[in-house]
């Protein structure tokens, strides 16, 4: 009796173990920056996107420091399951990517490989702010085949061509493996005023649309949503969309979509 008693107790507590460590799935949805709670820290600011999971990622987390100038981050960057993205909103912060260190500001990225160091310090003068993107996937982490592409590395916005084209402009950032993913591809794009970058479309990969500068309309499913700086979409696979520039003047944003 003492025995069984001792296997359910150990059932239940794995049981409730195993729920907690479970996800909330997200889904397709816009996150307003103005609408976005601030939590006040001794460094600076945070606030919170998203936390879940998706059709292909098992976790998923964003959120958005501030940092007061001078400060350190307090964010923690090394982790040997999760790989990162570090999206500069505004400001410029010294970076220090496994011993090498960069001044990198507004636009430029960060990517991080799973068990990487990356350290952050504002040196501007004033406030900085970056997006921490963290992922995982049900998948063996192949940091091999990551470092034979490039491994982890900086992304200096300033250092990506731009490419006119009658829309606008691109600057592609990477199309690369990483070591969850077969493929990320990460791109800027600009749209004139009042134009489309393309009508509603479906694809099998999930997409993050984080808007730069300007005011974007994304259709999603035929419904219409409004998006300023700073905004981030969320998209998951075989969910209908498009966007366009509905602002005055050119627009810019991110779009990123990733394949296991």
């Amino acid at each position: 009796m003492k025995n069984t008693l001792v296997i359910l107790f150990l059932m239940i507590t794995y049981s409730f173990s195993a729920l907690s460590q479970q996800q909330e799935k997200l889904n397709t949805t816009v996150y307003d920056w103005n609408k976005l709670s601030v939590e006040h820290t001794k460094s600076g600011e945070k606030r919170h996107v998203l936390k879940g999971c998706t059709n292909a990622l098992s976790y998923f987390d964003i959120h958005v420091t501030t940092l007061k100038s001078g400060k350190v981050s307090p964010d923690n960057f090394h982790s040997s399951k999760e790989e990162k993205l570090i999206i500069i909103k505004d400001g410029n912060l010294e970076q220090s990517l496994n011993g090498e260190k960069k001044v990198l500001g507004q636009g430029s990225v960060t990517l991080v490989m799973p068990g990487d160091k990356l350290e952050i310090k504002n040196v501007g003068n004033s406030t900085a702010s970056y997006y921490l993107l963290s992922w995982k996937v049900e998948k063996t982490i192949n940091n091999e085949l990551a470092i034979n592409c490039g491994g982890s590395k900086f992304y200096d916005y300033n250092e990506i061509e731009f490419r006119k084209s009658t829309k606008g402009g691109t600057r592609q950032f990477m199309r690369r493996p990483t070591a969850t993913f077969n493929e990320l591809e990460m791109h800027t794009t600009t749209l004139n005023e009042n134009t489309a970058s393309h009508a509603e479309h479906v694809h099998e990969s999930e997409e993050i649309i984080l808007v730069i500068k300007g005011e974007v309309e994304e259709s999603i499913n035929g419904a219409q949503y409004k998006a300023g700086p700073g905004s981030l979409i969320l998209l998951l696979n075989n969910d209908s969309h498009g966007i366009r520039n509905v602002g005055t003047g050119q627009c810019e944003y991110f779009a990123f979509k990733w394949t296991k």
